[in-house]
């Protein structure tokens, strides 16, 4: 059976030009003019390799690349761009794309990509549109605790759960959290990102098409609340749903019932529904930009995210983890942070939360070349929001000799082992280096 091969390319010549190199190499190849008719005829032909233009009038490369990683994580994506975007490719690698070639296109580089993307591919077992592995939760604040006890309550019912917090809280990570402990663990897990897919494929997207149902619709496609049956659906950025869709989606909620758009037969499913949103749903309701009903139906069990700024000792917990992560995915031996380090990442605000605090740490562990992370190290936003604490109370002074006092009596029973010491008084070790600075702690004294 020849291989498929999708060309989405809004260039005449240049569409032709790679469709004809690749069917003389024996592919079977269709072309798409623009993002939104290449993702449609994505979903029917089902490819095994795609190239897509990264600059495109109707849904762009990176649009085409989401729509990709979202729901057909098997199949390699290859980048077409102009010298001068690169920087977008190599973005675009690192959320996912498999490589990116530079216009102009050279023929015989194209069919090696191609070749070998297929190849790599067909060479991997086992990939899932679901939750990759086990969702991994940092944390052991009271705010966290909290959270992982309702996660598991959440998990055993069949109750629509509602996710709000700002972005970058890691709401998605919660969603696979709540999917994994429930009895439909083993069945998929199917995330549809409202804000990401063009209007005009939203609605196929989710409840499927007939064949004909609309130009571009050359069979029949089953929609994300088919694919999710015995499983879980989760809808991100529930609160940019437009209004014309949510009589459906509540009519999904209420009854399990679905629709393919041109057809008048309808569908039971059983779905787990979970959403997400960082919008202000209750104000939206009340400007009548979200139905209340829906909202009502969605919200039967709310879970508020904390930012990162309210989870106090998570951020030193995190920091640690993610040290860790990118040294090994970078493959460098461990490192540790130098003096005031942590108490410049500690006095930061995080706007974008964890999110944030990932890419800065992995930039960070990219560019650090001698064993210790130092503070030039940080973004200079970082460095020049610390604010050098003011002198406090007398109450405060009593707090501090109290904590000072318990930091040397674990360091003692644990024979000033920092690690040991950091366990028992339920810390990470950098937070411990911290406050032994702070308060003037040497083995020494």
């Amino acid at each position: 059976m020849k291989s498929r091969v999708l060309i989405i390319e809004d260039e005449e010549r240049m569409r032709h030009l790679l469709t004809l190199v690749l069917s003389e190499e024996g592919y079977e190849v269709q072309a798409a003019e623009d993002g939104v008719k290449g993702m449609l005829l994505w979903r029917d032909m089902e490819p095994h390799a795609v190239l897509t233009d990264l600059k495109m009038a109707r849904a762009d490369g990176m649009e085409v690349l989401d729509f990709r990683n979202r729901r057909y994580q098997n199949v390699p994506l290859i980048i077409l761009t102009a010298f001068g975007t690169i920087q977008s490719a190599v973005t675009a690698m690192k959320q996912g794309a498999y490589d990116y070639l530079t216009k102009p296109i050279d023929n015989m580089e194209v069919v090696r990509v191609v070749a070998r993307a297929i190849a790599d591919t067909r060479k991997e077992v086992g990939v899932s549109r679901g939750v990759q592995g086990e969702a991994k939760m940092v944390g052991s604040s009271q705010v966290m605790h909290k959270l992982y006890e309702d996660i598991k309550l959440i998990g055993s019912t069949k109750m629509s759960v509602l996710i709000t917090g700002e972005s970058g809280t890691g709401k998605e990570l919660i969603a696979q959290s709540i999917h994994a402990h429930s009895p439909r663990a083993a069945k998929p897990f199917i995330r549809v990102n409202c804000a990401a897919i063009p209007h005009d494929l939203l609605e196929s997207e989710l409840f499927g098409h007939v064949r004909g149902a609309f130009t571009g619709a050359v069979g029949n496609r089953e929609g994300a609340f088919v694919e999710a049956d015995k499983g879980t659906i989760f809808l991100d950025e529930i609160g940019d749903l437009p209004l014309d869709l949510q009589p459906k989606i509540l009519h999904a909620v209420e009854d399990k019932l679905v629709s393919p758009v041109g057809s008048s037969k309808s569908r039971l499913v059983d779905v787990k529904i979970i959403a997400a949103t960082n919008r202000n749903l209750d104000q939206m309701v009340h400007n009548r930009q979200f139905r209340s009903d829906l909202y009502h139906r969605l919200n039967m069990y709310p879970l508020r995210v904390p930012p990162l700024r309210q989870r106090g000792v998570d951020l030193d917990e995190l920091v640690d983890y993610f040290v860790a992560l990118f040294c090994r995915e970078q493959n460098k031996p461990p490192l540790v942070l130098a003096d005031g380090v942590l108490q410049l990442l500690q006095s930061y605000h995080w706007p974008g939360n964890v999110r944030e605090l990932k890419n800065v740490l992995e930039r960070v562990v990219l560019v650090c070349r001698h064993g210790e992370i130092t503070e030039d190290l940080l973004p200079e936003k970082i460095r020049s929001e610390y604010i050098v604490p003011q002198s406090r109370s007398n109450d405060y002074l009593d707090l501090s000799s109290q904590e000072r006092n318990l930091i040397l009596a674990a360091l003692e029973q644990s024979g000033w082992n920092q690690s040991k010491a950091a366990r028992k008084l339920g810390i990470t070790r950098n937070t411990l280096r911290y406050r032994m600075k702070k308060y003037a702690i040497n083995r020494t004294m």
